[in-house]
């Protein structure tokens, strides 16, 4: 197992990380929603704000887990690792930091969504003791105009 890269540290997303955290998002393919947006993200903060975490190498941000908490399930919503510092042990540094935020809390289950034929989070996340919950199908309902699903890759 790869360790975080020498000097890697993990933060909590401040709203001036934003324009770096969307640019890392981008690169690394994320499907992006209207939720994305900052005045969204900055609602998200209001909730559960040490459940967003920000990987930083040499003060650049390599790395982002975006959790939650209802009180009842803990979510994972964006794990993202900047292409160019992939399999150093990034995504799983973040991802033991926020399980542990989640049982500290008191989850005794996170939850995930992952896009059909994301091969590589498949296997990340299955390595980790994610499981594939068969039969159940997301579904989803956008609430406010303009909220339409966006293109996504793949």
């Amino acid at each position: 197992m790869a360790h975080p890269p020498d000097g890697m540290r993990i933060d909590g997303f401040a709203t001036a990380d934003y324009d770096a955290v969307a640019s890392l998002w981008e690169r690394s393919g994320l499907w992006l929603r209207p939720s994305d947006t900052l005045a969204q993200v900055e609602l998200k903060q209001t909730r559960d704000p040490d459940l967003f975490l920000v990987a930083l190498l040499d003060g650049e941000v390599v790395g982002t887990a975006m959790g939650g908490w209802d009180g009842r399930r803990a979510y994972i919503y964006h794990l993202s690792v900047d292409p160019g510092h992939q399999r150093r042990g990034i995504a799983t540094a973040l991802m033991d930091e926020l399980e542990g935020r989640f049982r500290a809390r008191g989850a005794l289950k996170a939850k995930l969504q992952i896009l059909d034929g994301n091969d590589v989070s498949q296997a990340f996340f299955a390595a980790r003791g994610y499981e594939l919950e068969q039969p159940c199908l997301p579904w989803g309902k956008e609430l406010v105009p303009g909220g339409a699903p966006m293109d996504h890759p793949g």
